[in-house]
């Protein structure tokens, strides 16, 4: 039986270089929207022992790439928020919103670009999801959705309105619907 042909659609801005230097706001959600980090007790997380792993795999994503600058950052219970700064390589200057990037920028399946925001992502993904399963033992558990969500910040403002949604994120976890209706499924 022939192999199926599968394409899953990207929830990246078409066009877009995402090698290029910006600062990116990065969402990356567990399997399942499950509560697998923490919780939070009165506007605070409280990182369980997974969450704190995933806390310290994100604060060394700089050791790895060279061209990685953190931000502000939050590991909520069932999410991670945080802003990446990429900085310039010693790659030639492409314009970040041409139509057309250069085919070598282009990230393909198999074929990662080091530099790139998908890379980053990819890589810190994985490596909290091998320590998890060799630290609870728990070879097959999914960690993450499959993909994850970014933004560019485009301007201060923008910077400092996500800056300010990530750092009181926590105190907004009681009153977000989306997240009560994930408790009271987990709880039923």
């Amino acid at each position: 039986m022939a192999a199926k042909n599968f394409h899953r659609r990207s929830i990246r801005f078409k066009g877009r270089d995402y090698t290029a230097p910006g600062i990116y706001f990065v969402t990356i959600c567990s399997a399942d929207g499950s509560n697998i980090f923490g919780r939070v007790n009165d506007g605070t997380v409280v990182e369980n022992r997974l969450g704190q792993l995933v806390r310290a795999r994100w604060l060394e994503i700089p050791r790895h790439f060279a061209n990685v600058e953190l931000d502000a950052f939050v590991v909520m219970p069932n999410h991670v928020h945080g802003l990446i700064h990429l900085r310039k390589t010693g790659a030639p200057a492409v314009d970040r919103f041409a139509a057309s990037p250069s085919k070598e920028r282009q990230e393909e399946f198999r074929k990662p670009v080091p530099t790139s925001l998908a890379t980053v992502v990819r890589t810190f993904k994985a490596a909290v999801t091998r320590d998890a399963r060799r630290i609870l033992s728990k070879p097959g558990k999914a960690l993450w959705q499959r993909s994850y969500y970014e933004r560019v910040v485009r301007d201060g403002k923008e910077y400092a309105d996500t800056y300010r949604y990530i750092c009181e994120n926590p105190m907004r976890w009681d009153a977000d619907m989306e997240n009560l209706a994930i408790k009271r499924a987990h709880r039923g």
